[in-house]
């Protein structure tokens, strides 16, 4: 039978619980200074994702939640704030990493596993966020993912987009070739997992615009979530009837 394995945080999970809540706790402040929440939001994420590759490159790992919530006052600085640790509070930090832990599910996940798993697809979450943090995600928005079949890069001590990473969870799932795929919303996630021997898809749920320009192309571009499940299950299809 054939598997896949999912990026999880901005793939299957959203990141609007984060943005609402620093749109709460900092907006009026934010609205004062000419800086957008959203916008904020997206800049912090990316120097945490930045860092977090970084540090695992030069042998340095560390959880992807402390270099999140310890980059807050840079970020604030790189925003534009000259004085970050009096523009905002430790309390603000508490309250904004705190919905850090209650993001959703995108609305069409429950749908697309359901596809795949009457397909005969055996599901996998590769994450770079703790087990814990992931599980709580899957578990508050009512989705069924054994614990089991969710890795953690915490457990692996390298993080994405490593290729010892992409070599652990394809040694670990049970089937290999065209039966191997692998699926995400970052294409830097994508393309990486081609590397390591996946079969490939994306969706625009999270990037929209593939650029493909700058990473090449993934064996599946989507729109949406069952876009993704129904192109990924038509291209196994067409791979295993030769």
């Amino acid at each position: 039978m054939p598997d896949i394995v999912f990026d999880i945080v901005g793939t299957c999970i959203s990141y609007e619980k984060c943005i609402e809540g620093i749109e709460a706790r900092m907006g009026e402040r934010f609205k004062a200074s000419g800086i957008d929440s959203r916008l904020f939001f997206f800049f912090w994420l990316a120097g945490c994702e930045r860092d977090y590759s970084y540090l695992s490159q030069c042998g340095k790992y560390q959880k992807f939640a402390d270099i999140f919530k310890y980059t807050f006052y840079r970020s604030l600085f790189f925003a534009g704030v000259k004085e970050p640790r009096k523009y905002a509070t430790d309390e603000d930090l508490d309250y904004i990493y705190g919905e850090w832990y209650k993001l959703e599910a995108r609305p069409e996940l429950k749908e697309m596993f359901r596809l795949l798993r009457e397909y005969g697809f055996t599901i996998w979450c590769l994450t770079d966020a703790s087990h814990e943090r992931v599980a709580g995600y899957f578990r508050q928005s009512g989705v069924d993912m054994p614990s089991e079949n969710l890795i953690s890069c915490d457990s692996i001590g390298a993080g994405k987009p490593e290729a010892v990473v992409y070599k652990y969870i394809a040694d670990k799932i049970p089937s290999s070739g065209n039966d191997a795929f692998f699926a995400a919303s970052h294409m830097w996630d994508s393309i990486a997992a081609k590397q390591g021997g996946f079969i490939t898809a994306w969706s625009n749920v999270h990037e929209l615009e593939p650029c493909t320009e700058v990473f090449g192309s993934p064996d599946i571009i989507a729109e949406g979530l069952v876009d993704m499940a129904n192109k990924i299950i038509a291209k196994h299809k067409e791979l295993t009837s030769a």
